[in-house]
């Protein structure tokens, strides 16, 4: 790449604020798409670093941004996408608009912003206030709530038509009084089990006296008409209780606390002991087993006292030990919840699981799990948002060649043949998108052009009248939403499945920020 190209590649857009489109637009694709694309992607991402350009509310991080929802409602027969965004209506972000600075701590940003501030902040000490329930990074539906989520245990439901925020919940909500918590975090990408038809999640806590793993598994099962003696008395005293809730006694709307009423009846709930409270972002799915790794960068009960008084980043209370410690690999029975095995594995740092399954040899069985992995977890360091401030791209250290993985969501958990992800070489953010082998880990398709930033390609399968979801893995489309850097202005794109050739795209009105996860539904 010369000199001059590097200089034309503009990525700041990504990280400029977005405005709301909400009265929804109907806009035509240029080329064709399938007649048989129906559907909705929602996707979820950073909407904005700051409010109304004010110092006070900006966020460091690229995983600090508030919240911005946008709908792709895609129908193939008319050949045109409905259109509009929102942003998440968090407290984080309403208190940053009353508030005109920072009142929660984000994942790498201090909303101490003085040192009058920071000795404030020394006498709430761990307050759950501090603690944001700006939900920006993925989109999930969990008993037929469509819901933004994050990495505390807060999720906000959104409406699926109107993006309006309704209110916030506990996305993995518990059904009995538990030990109180000094620390949550929660594995962002909850998974869908089809065969068992249920939601899987889990949670890493840390309390006074022990830290464990919380696997819960709720069921898709009655989930409007189930039988409860559950009392209103009994849902406040549980929230009064726990520390967890008391974000909630003011803030949560009835539709928050019926789903979490109705939850908490459909699910199980499996406690194990950690040895380290790990980083986890995300984990897999086999047909019969939940994989999970726990890699080298720990939360320590004594980091996270250290850190919690002071009202700081939580990056702070990371440690990074994959100097001397191992990733270890746990693997959960899906249908009893019990550990079946602990493995320890080469130390390596991961944000994304792309697939993983098992292979049947006699008496034993023998899993497969695809990773994007890294040496350590410089990464985290090279999002916050001062590598980005100039239009020239500064060399990254960690030799990213892909990120943000995804395959056809029927072969989760299933032996496959390919996946879909952005490509992201060291000198540039994301430029392309890639299809890989499976199997041989090469590129076997790619799209790109000049000047266009793409986010997370989202497969979406072909229906099949016979509801055989097997026949043909790749037989879909893929979508991506595109900064073009020149007309900053973004479009959705849809891909051929195999040749990654464009069908067709459709520019939306406004240019969209980084957007991390999304669904189709």
């Amino acid at each position: 790449m010369t000199d001059i190209d590097q200089e034309k590649w503009d990525n700041s857009n990504l990280f400029t604020s977005a405005s709301e489109v909400s009265n929804e637009e109907t806009i035509a694709f240029s080329g064709t798409i399938p007649k048989w694309l129906k559907g909705t992607l929602y996707r979820n991402g950073l909407g904005a670093n700051d409010i109304n350009n004010d110092p006070p509310t900006s966020v460091n991080h690229a995983f600090d941004g508030f919240a911005f929802i946008q709908k792709y409602a895609i129908d193939g027969s008319s050949q045109t996408v409905r259109f509009r965004t929102s942003f998440i209506k968090s407290r984080a972000y309403k208190e940053a608009i009353k508030r005109v600075h920072l009142t929660t701590r984000q994942f790498g940003t201090d909303p101490c912003k003085s040192i009058f501030a920071r000795f404030q902040a020394i006498f709430p000490g761990n307050d759950i206030q501090t603690l944001t329930d700006d939900t920006h990074v993925t989109v999930q539906i969990v008993s037929n709530e469509l819901m933004a989520l994050t990495e505390t245990m807060i999720g906000n439901i959104f409406g699926s038509d109107t993006l309006e925020t309704v209110g916030p919940l506990t996305a993995l909500p518990y059904k009995q009084l538990v030990e109180s918590e000094i620390f949550t975090a929660t594995t962002i990408h909850v998974m869908h089990d089809d065969k068992r038809s249920m939601t899987v999640g889990c949670a890493s806590r840390i309390t006074p006296r022990n830290s464990w793993l919380d696997a819960i598994f709720i069921s898709d099962e009655n989930t409007k008409n189930v039988a409860s003696t559950e009392t209103e008395l009994d849902h406040e005293k549980i929230i009064s209780v726990n520390d967890r809730f008391l974000l909630f006694t003011s803030e949560m709307s009835e539709r928050g606390k019926n789903f979490n009423r109705r939850s908490t009846r459909i699910q199980d709930r499996f406690v194990l002991p950690f040895e380290k409270v790990s980083y986890m972002h995300s984990a897999s799915l086999t047909e019969n087993f939940l994989v999970l790794t726990e890699i080298p960068l720990h939360f320590s009960r004594f980091s996270v006292l250290r850190t919690l008084p002071s009202g700081t980043a939580i990056t702070n209370m990371f440690n990074w030990n994959g100097d001397n410690m191992s990733t270890i690999f746990r693997v959960i029975n899906l249908d009893t919840g019990e550990q079946i095995a602990q493995i320890p594995g080469s130390a390596f740092f991961n944000f994304h699981h792309i697939n993983a399954f098992g292979l049947k040899m006699e008496d034993t069985t023998t899993i497969l799990i695809d990773i994007c992995a890294y040496d350590d977890h410089r990464l985290i360091d090279e999002l916050y948002l001062k590598n980005y401030e100039s239009t020239i791209y500064h060399l990254s250290c960690t030799p990213v060649q892909f990120e943000l993985p995804r395959i056809n969501p029927y072969y989760i958990g299933k032996s496959y043949c390919c996946f879909y992800a952005a490509h992201s070489p060291p000198d540039r953010f994301i430029d392309a998108l890639i299809k890989v082998d499976a199997e041989s880990k090469k590129e076997c398709a790619i799209w790109e052009l000049p000047f266009t930033s793409p986010s997370e390609p989202v497969f979406v399968p072909k229906p099949h009248a016979n509801g055989d979801h097997n026949s043909i893995e790749d037989d879909g489309v893929v979508l991506s939403v595109v900064l073009d850097q020149k007309r900053k202005q973004s479009f959705l794109l849809v891909l051929d499945r195999s040749t990654f050739t464009e069908l067709g795209r459709a520019y939306v009105p406004i240019h969209i920020p980084l957007s991390f996860h999304g669904n189709f539904y």
